[in-house]
């Protein structure tokens, strides 16, 4: 491909996510070709604002099971603020991409959700199928080359099918707060909107997304939320390999979640994380990681901060030579 720009906002596995209310919006893969790959991601909540405890991206218990560690207890013990307490969220999704157009493409991710939290002797933890999301989107601007730069649009929108369990118990058949839960019980809707530029060996990719939530069974509703991702990169070519650093910054808010339509204290989301990416392109596949740290939070005094989050993905891209829709096209060039 004479322009290696594009292959950054190709990061088919990097996803524009709120990890706590489930926001899914995908990112473009490489030009018109459809892929199938795996991401994993890692959300931890550690440190306690009003006690200006320093946050840790790994407590103890949080991403591994502990063993010998705090005992799970029924018993809610006096509140301590203890440095140690945490909330973990961690997905493994199998995404999947298909273009049955040169302009249209079609977009699943199925996720296995592992939610964990601790708060003095209580600890809490599950594991189960969440929600799928499907999303198609549309290439308003379908990579216009020039000599030294490009550019791309696309918009879509998509639905959250609540098939994943959210009525899970602990071990005395009590049933788990709604947030350590793999799903929601709620069918939410979503749109967003992707632009890249791109100048030479730099550029910059946007994502802006506004997502609808509805009530499951128990009443329960998270607040509708916005999420917005800017990545700034510069491309290197070395040999078959391309190497793409970035400087990564992701916006969320959300109000938080009601129960009954009343709206529960310490449960918002209004924080900007940021740090560094760097993503791997050999042929038809691209390895990507992304690791990003609390630039930013309003968050309630006797509540955990935000530590972060890790990202890592792989995706296999397809040489695409037709679509269902639309005339027959070349496949897509590679680096």
């Amino acid at each position: 491909m004479r322009y290696f720009i594009m292959l950054f906002v190709c990061i088919s596995m990097q996803a524009v996510s709120c990890d706590i209310c489930g926001c899914f919006m995908g990112i473009t893969p490489y030009d018109n070709q459809s892929a199938i790959g795996f991401v994993h991601r890692y959300r931890i909540f550690n440190g306690y604002r009003m006690y200006d405890q320093k946050s840790n991206f790994f407590p103890s218990g949080a991403y591994r099971e502990m063993h010998g560690g705090a005992p799970v207890s029924p018993v809610v013990q006096t509140k301590k603020y203890s440095s140690k307490d945490y909330e973990s969220y961690k997905a493994y999704e199998l995404r999947a991409k298909y273009f049955i157009h040169k302009r249209i493409e079609l977009n699943a991710i199925i996720p296995v959700n592992t939610n964990k939290s601790k708060e003095d002797t209580v600890v809490l933890s599950h594991t189960g199928l969440g929600d799928p999301t499907f999303f198609a989107g549309y290439h308003l601007i379908k990579k216009v080359d020039y000599e030294k730069f490009l550019h791309r649009l696309i918009v879509g929108g998509g639905v959250k099918i609540p098939s994943g369990n959210y009525y899970a118990k602990d071990e005395d058949g009590e049933r788990l707060p709604l947030l350590m839960q793999p799903g929601t019980g709620s069918v939410d809707v979503f749109s967003y909107a992707n632009y890249v530029f791109g100048y030479k060996k730099f550029g910059f990719s946007l994502n802006c997304m506004y997502k609808i939530n509805g009530r499951n069974y128990y009443k329960e509703q998270i607040g509708n939320s916005t999420s917005n991702y800017l990545n700034i990169f510069y491309k290197a070519k070395t040999g078959n390999f391309i190497l793409i650093p970035s400087a990564q910054f992701y916006y969320e808010y959300c109000k938080g979640l009601y129960i009954n339509r009343s709206i529960q204290q310490a449960t918002g989301m209004n924080c900007l994380l940021a740090g560094p990416g760097f993503d791997l392109f050999y042929k038809n596949i691209s390895l990507n990681m992304a690791m990003q740290f609390r630039a930013y939070e309003k968050v309630a005094d006797n509540d955990l901060k935000n530590a972060g989050r890790i990202i890592v993905g792989l995706t296999y891209n397809f040489n695409q030579k037709k679509y269902l829709l639309g005339r027959k096209e070349a496949a897509a060039e590679h680096p």
